[in-house]
Parts: structure tokens; sequence; C-alpha cells
């Protein structure tokens, strides 16, 4: 005899807590799974509760627990579906997992784009800041997206399609390269920024899983890599009164302000997120 589907509900939140995820993320997850699982939504499951799973649903629990407890596959590369500003992104070990603390550089470029402005996205994985932003905004502004990588690329345009959103995906280049001689009012990135030598620090999640070449600088190089790179080429390809908006690390704000600086910026200050960490870098010229 199989679970119900309260007791389902309690042995995958059970079997999460063992792994080191907190209440709160296990109570979240177990929802999930068991909306995947049954196709329905979880107002139905709570209805239901008393309900039986069926042989086969009990087996592919079975397989989905093993694969995220014991190989420990984040959900949203097992469920292929992660929530960002409200929309739903299909993504896949090629790409990052949107994390809700990015969802402050969309609040911040919303507030700064206007009505025919341009916008590039460097390093657009999945499309996250691109097609968040185009979804809100419409066609009123012209975005554009590049990412070094064309598995990303690929994510990308699944999402494009799924969202129905008007996005300029170009081949894949490194940094600016696909976009040689062209200038936007605003740039948006999020750069790998982690340093390899926290790398053992990471959740088996993040290490394992997730792409190294959305996470970390290459390698030999530091947690700056990019911002470098993005303080010096960044330049030719921002309008007169053009902005940066960049992602970065606690504690990078002040080091990243000095590299732009360095390379003429003369507005630059750091946004902290909600819990007090550095979280955006603005610069202009």
């Amino acid at each position: 005899m199989t679970l119900t589907l309260q007791e389902a509900w309690q042995h995958i939140q059970n079997s999460l807590l063992a792994t080191g995820a907190s209440p709160e993320q296990a109570q979240s997850e177990s929802g999930w799974i068991l909306e995947y699982l049954r196709g329905v939504n979880q107002a139905a499951l709570y209805l239901n509760e008393s309900e039986r799973l069926s042989e086969s649903e009990w087996a592919q629990l079975q397989d989905f627990l093993y694969q995220r407890t014991v190989k420990r596959i984040p959900i949203q590369y097992l469920l292929h579906e992660a929530w960002f500003y409200g929309l739903k992104f299909y993504v896949n070990p090629y790409v990052l997992i949107p994390r809700p603390e990015t969802e402050l550089l969309v609040e911040k470029a919303l507030a700064l784009l206007k009505p025919g402005m341009q916008l590039l996205d460097v390093g657009t994985g999945p499309g996250t800041l691109a097609l968040t932003l185009a979804h809100q905004l419409g066609q009123s502004v012209s975005i554009t997206a590049v990412d070094v990588s064309p598995e990303a690329l690929q994510v990308a345009r699944i999402n494009q399609k799924r969202l129905g959103t008007q996005v300029r995906l170009l081949p894949a280049g490194d940094l600016f390269t696909p976009v040689a001689g062209a200038q936007f009012d605003l740039i948006v990135s999020n750069p790998p920024y982690i340093d390899r030598g926290l790398k053992p620090t990471l959740t088996p999640e993040v290490r394992d899983h997730e792409p190294h070449i959305a996470l970390f600088p290459p390698d030999s190089e530091d947690a700056y890599y990019f911002y470098r790179r993005l303080a010096v080429d960044s330049k030719s390809h921002l309008k007169p009164n053009g902005h940066i908006l960049m992602e970065c690390g606690a504690g990078m704000g002040p080091d990243i302000t000095q590299l732009f600086l360095q390379q003429g910026y003369n507005q630059i200050h750091t946004i902290r997120d909600y819990a007090g960490l550095d979280r955006i870098i603005a610069a202009s010229l």
C-alpha cells in the first residue's frame, strides 16, 4: 500500500530536511514535486490529501527523491522550470538557475528605461533579464541579448517563444563581440563572479550541477575578471549619458567602483539588496 498525498508531502519534506534544506525550502519543493507528479495545483492536493499515490506515482516519487536528495540535482533542473519576477522560465543544466536576488536588477533597469531606448543584456543565460524586461515593457524598448554559450542561447530561444516576447538574440560570442560597433542606452549583466577558491563552500546543487562557465571566472582569474573587462569594453558600447547595471557579490562594491573610476566613469554607486548586501553596481559615463 502506498502513501496518501498528506503522507507523501511529509515524506518529501523529511527527505529534503535531511539534506540541510530549510523548512521553507522543503515545504515549497514538496508542493512542486507533488504538483508535477499529479498534474494538479497545490489547492487540489490539499483538497484530496487522503487520496493514495498509485504504484507508478510512488515509483516515480522514489526516483525523483533519489535524484534530488542523493545526487543533489536542483529541483529546477528536475522540473525544467524556475520562477523569476512572476514568470516561469524553462531551465536545464546549460544555464544558471535564476535567483530571486537578481530581481533587484530588473527593478533598477525598469526605473531607468524609457520608450525608444536600446538595452543590451550581456550574458543572458536563459534570457532571465532580457525576457523579463521585454515582458514588462513590450516593444517600447529595443532589447538585445548575447551570451558566449550556444546552449544557453538555445534555452533563451525556448523561453522567448514561451513568453511571447520580442528580444534580439544574437549568435554566441564573448561579451561584446556579437554587437561590435553598436551602442546602447543601458547595459545589464549578471557576470560570473564567484571566486574559484570558494568552490568547496558551495552546496552540491550549485557546485556539482550548475554550469561553471556561468558561476566562475576562467581558471587563474579572480572574482573581478569580468568587471575589469566590462569597465574597459562597455565604454564604447554606451551612448552619451548611458548606464550599466551589474549584479555583484557581497563586499565587492568598493573594488568594482574603483575599476570603473579608473576607466572614466564618474557616477558609480552600489545598491544593496534587502539583506543589506552589495548586489548591484550602477555606473554611467
